[in-house]
């Protein structure tokens, strides 16, 4: 490992090229534009053969198409977004999900709804979490709490679109995309070794050719898929669930929290404890699948739970279904802005 100096924008868009990223399709928007432009301006670069692709689309569906159609040919593709560009995308993750292809979406999440804000929010969790487009679809979706992690995600976040053939979706917000941190910038490997078998590239010595869909004339036929579709995420959330708990053995309080606003919780934590409070931290790195049953294993010790995000109290409701309703769970919904150490501890 080497320690760089790194722009959380930067950061994720080199995680990429060492992934071995090869298409990139986007449309700008504040505040996701600072990645766009990295892989722009990193197109060419010797060190990176297999980035080949960079358009700069015409709109958010014409960006989301491009992934379909690379993702479908076995191709390490990706984008980033925000906001109204995610809500552009839907329809096209929604038939990327159906028709098993992978792909990569960077959410940088701003406030809302409508245009909102560029400032930083986490109001984007219900949208990615609970159906990504219509129709019941889905995405895996990992929240970085830094810059370092960032690249991490993305590594892994390609990793899981191919190992499970499903969007993944690395939501984060304009604080971490922005901010400069010391990494140590992990020796990540490319994802891809050779063509997936699956890939939609012609016969290629194949007696018949691959294909993908989308659409169903048989509803029994639609039914049948989608169960399959359910058992893969029942498979998902049985191994890629994520998450971190810090000093939560002795814990009296313990905070839930994501992405930037667990770092501010972790500093509320690092107080308490100085103050004689125990206090711990519960943070989930898979914001989809949810860690429920992590979560559910600290019930009945008499704990106070305090979920902390900067939105209207939208992660909260997974809180409180894991947990149950026996359990004191204390909601800090913080819209429209940024949640300060004060405002916590």
């Amino acid at each position: 490992m080497t320690a760089e100096l790194l722009r959380g924008a930067e950061a994720i868009g080199l995680a990429a090229l060492m992934s071995g990223v090869e298409a990139y399709f986007g449309y700008p928007i504040t505040p996701s534009s600072e990645i766009m432009e990295f892989m722009a301006s990193e197109q060419g670069d010797p060190r990176f053969p297999r980035y080949r692709a960079f358009v700069q689309a015409s709109s958010e569906v014409e960006a989301v198409s491009m992934l379909m159609g690379a993702g479908a040919a076995g191709h390490l593709a990706m984008t980033a977004t925000s906001g109204p560009g995610l809500s552009l995308m839907a329809e096209g993750i929604s038939h990327a999900y159906v028709a098993e292809i992978p792909f990569l979406i960077v959410d940088v999440n701003r406030g809302g709804p409508g245009l909102g804000t560029t400032e930083p929010e986490q109001s984007d969790y219900l949208f990615v979490t609970r159906s990504l487009g219509h129709g019941g679809s889905r995405a895996i979706v990992l929240a970085p709490e830094g810059v370092g992690e960032a690249m991490e995600l993305v590594n892994r976040g390609f990793r899981l679109a191919f190992e499970y053939r499903i969007p993944v979706v690395i939501l984060t917000d304009a604080i971490v995309v922005h901010m400069r941190e010391t990494v140590d910038v992990p020796e990540l490997r490319p994802v891809l070794d050779g063509v997936p078998p699956w890939a939609v590239r012609g016969k290629r010595g194949r007696g018949t050719r691959n294909a993908l869909t989308t659409g169903f004339l048989d509803s029994r036929e639609l039914k049948e898929f989608k169960e399959g579709l359910e058992r893969k995420w029942r498979r998902i959330s049985e191994r890629e669930a994520y998450y971190e708990c810090h000093m939560c053995d002795d814990a009296e309080v313990i905070y839930v929290a994501f992405g930037i606003s667990a770092r501010v919780a972790a500093e509320a934590v690092r107080e308490l404890r100085g103050r004689g409070t125990a206090a711990g931290l519960f943070r989930p790195i898979t914001l989809a699948p949810f860690p429920s049953g992590a979560l559910a294993r600290l019930r009945g010790r008499g704990i106070r739970f305090v979920v902390m995000e900067m939105n209207e109290g939208q992660m909260y409701r997974d809180v409180r279904e894991a947990l149950g309703p026996d359990e004191d769970v204390e909601p800090i919904p913080m819209m429209g802005g940024i949640v300060t150490r004060s405002e916590v501890s």
